[in-house]
């Protein structure tokens, strides 16, 4: 805001300086109208002693007149010869002639003159004209006169000058302490009218009042805009940040906006124009992006990014998606198909073709009958198999594990006896007491795994161990061999994957035990692999986080 000191100066200094120059203007023209009135008194003055020159200049009385008017008279011959001054005795011995105020009137031009006498030592004004008996009368007055007359004028125009500033000055101070008050109440009227207040003083203006209750009304209007605007872009932002699609807006060379995802698609964060970047391989994905054909397809390394485009003339907003896990799945879902057909073919052909066998032979023996009966059976019950496990695989992908408490020594007493062992010795280590995992998930673990080692391990003994670590339950199962190779010891958890050199189809189940046992590790956010033991075998390891 500003300031008294700043309001006093703008006010005084230019009414000051007009004072100065408008009494300087009046002061000359005083001057300039005091020295035409001083030269028509000196005219005056010649023309009367012109009138009364003849015969009354050489007198007493008109010496005496003269001298108390001031007034200097002198009368010079052609030749410059001074025949009478009233202010010396007798004549004058100097030549006068080249006087200029002399000269001048001899040639007929009236003239003043302003020196030093030579004859009284004092600066003297002259006034010189012609006669008509070809001589020259002057008249004079003392310098003196005309410069007290000057003085005069002068200090009376520098006395008003003092008068009229220092009343400018009084003037200026009020009228800034009163402008520097209303401004300091409008600058805090205005200041309460940009956060929005209503109750705002007056100032006897409409205008002004109305301009302050406006700016008022506007400033809460452009708050709450501003407020709800701030919403809409931190929910806008929210959700930008959390889509699974890349979102990038580019005009021209800038980038005017890419979120979170399109980062991590692309592998690299985008600056704030085309021309910044300097990976080549990012320079090579932004040009096949901005290029004149658009692309629906981009490749990155292993993963594909489906791309799409909505163009205006001002933008080109692009949208990257990565479809790598759906083509992926969509491969997977193709291989699941094809390998649940798979294993429900061969059951299903045999079942058919005893059945088949069995319907044309009326006449079967019981033996062979008992043995076609028994293929039957046996499939049936691997069909069954295989549905439960896929039913129990389904609901395991589309479940959240529940929360129970199982009783360890009840479940391995459970799963003993569930467990036909075929010659093998089962060797069992657990721990006892209530563990936070459902009780029907580590039956299955136990089973699952049990069961793959009965069928694929050619040693004598299998050992199981069930212990609680830290928050965790870990369920061990190791056998004899022989070792799954190293390059397949992950692929042995995918749904329907056959070991070449270890597995036969008189030993296989339903191929979906070890996918199971994982999906159980993943719900409950832990761990199942398969590791090489010291006798040269497997172990299974499944870990299983307790929930609380």
């Amino acid at each position: 805001m500003i300031s008294n000191h700043k309001i006093f100066a703008l006010i005084f200094l230019p009414a000051a300086l007009a004072l100065i120059i408008g009494l300087a203007l009046v002061q000359q023209k005083s001057v300039d109208l005091s020295s035409a009135q001083f030269e028509d008194q000196l005219k005056n003055q010649w023309r009367l002693v012109s009138i009364i020159q003849a015969g009354t200049m050489d007198t007493e009385a008109f010496k005496e007149v003269s001298k108390k008017l001031g007034l200097r008279v002198s009368l010079i011959e052609r030749d410059g010869r001074v025949v009478f001054d009233s202010g010396t005795e007798g004549e004058v011995p100097e030549d006068h002639s080249q006087r200029e105020e002399v000269r001048s009137a001899f040639l007929g031009v009236p003239a003043m003159a302003t020196r030093k006498s030579a004859t009284t030592g004092l600066y003297t004004i002259y006034y010189a004209d012609r006669l008509s008996d070809d001589t020259v009368l002057r008249v004079a007055y003392p310098a003196e006169y005309y410069q007290n007359l000057s003085g005069a004028l002068l200090a009376q125009t520098f006395s008003g000058l003092v008068a009229l500033v220092i009343g400018v000055g009084v003037f200026a101070f009020i009228v800034s302490k009163n402008t520097s008050r209303t401004l300091k109440e409008l600058s805090q009227a205005v200041n309460e009218a940009k956060n929005g207040s209503q109750d705002l003083p007056t100032f006897d203006n409409e205008s002004l009042d109305t301009v302050l209750y406006s700016l008022s009304s506007v400033t809460r209007e452009l708050k709450e805009f501003g407020q709800r605007n701030a919403t809409l872009n931190s929910r806008l932002q929210y959700i930008l940040d959390n889509i699974q699609e890349g979102v990038i807006l580019i005009e021209n060379d800038s980038i005017i906006y890419s979120n979170e995802r399109t980062g991590l698609i692309l592998g690299h964060k985008l600056p704030g124009h085309l021309s910044e970047i300097n990976q080549t391989e990012m320079l090579s994905v932004m040009e096949t992006l901005t290029g004149p054909e658009p692309v629906s397809e981009l490749r990155l390394g292993d993963r594909t990014i489906s791309v799409n485009y909505q163009s205006s003339d001002q933008a080109t907003l692009i949208i990257l998606h990565d479809v790598s896990d759906r083509l992926k799945y969509s491969g997977y879902k193709s291989n699941l198909v094809a390998n649940i057909s798979h294993e429900l073919k061969t059951p299903l052909t045999l079942i058919m073709a005893t059945s088949e066998v069995i319907a044309k032979d009326k006449g079967m023996s019981k033996d062979k009958l008992d043995k076609f009966l028994t293929t039957i059976h046996g499939n049936a019950r691997r069909l069954n198999s295989l549905l439960d496990d896929l039913i129990s695989l389904h609901r395991l992908e589309t479940n959240e594990p529940t929360q129970a408490q199982a009783d360890l020594g009840e479940v391995v007493a459970d799963v003993r006896d569930l467990i036909e062992t075929q010659g093998k010795t089962l060797l069992w280590q657990s721990d006892t007491g209530l563990v936070n995992v459902n009780g029907g998930h580590i039956t299955s673990v136990l089973v699952n795994l049990i069961t793959n080692a009965i069928k694929y391990s050619s040693g004598p003994e299998i050992e199981i161990g069930v212990r609680r670590l830290d928050g965790e339950l870990e369920i061990t199962v190791a056998d004899q061999g022989p070792a799954i190779p190293l390059p397949e010891r992950e692929r042995v958890f995918e749904r329907f994957y056959s070991l070449s050199t270890s597995r036969n189809r008189d030993n296989s189940g339903s191929g979906l035990g070890l996918s199971i046992v994982k999906h159980i590790a993943r719900l409950y956010g832990g761990l199942a692999k398969v590791v090489e033991n010291d006798k040269s075998g497997n172990t299974f390891i499944v870990r299983l986080t307790e929930k609380d």
